[in-house]
């Protein structure tokens, strides 16, 4: 009962950070101030859907795999950015990626196969 609690705390939080975020962004803030300079009223309501779920016990939280260089190339077009990468990588080396099981779950709903990494 407890660590449900803690966790519904934890989701609230999350929200909390959710509006923040959206709160304090510039651009955000820019492109309403502009909205409203042709005359209309902005009501901006987000929908955001946060899903858990409970790893089995003993499962590992994370597992590493290198990545390919056309891989990299295809998170950088979808703006995924690979632990330690820099904001610019000149060279076309093989990086190492942490991946969660809810990654996983991720990927495989994009029906890209990763079980065969190394």
């Amino acid at each position: 009962m407890q660590l449900e609690n803690r966790m519904k705390q934890l989701l609230r939080e999350l929200g909390r950070a959710i509006n923040e975020a959206v709160s304090d962004s510039d651009r955000i803030s820019d492109t309403i101030a502009r909205i409203k300079a042709h005359g209309y009223d902005v009501f901006l309501m987000l929908d955001a859907v946060v899903a858990l779920n409970k790893r089995p016990a003993g499962e590992p939280a994370e597992e590493t795999a290198e990545i390919a260089s056309d891989d990299q190339r295809f998170l950088k077009s979808l703006k995924i950015r690979l632990d330690g990468e820099k904001r610019e990588r000149k060279t076309r080396t093989k990086s190492s990626l942490t991946i969660t099981p809810q990654d996983r779950k991720f990927l495989k709903s994009l029906r890209i196969n990763i079980d065969n990494l190394k």
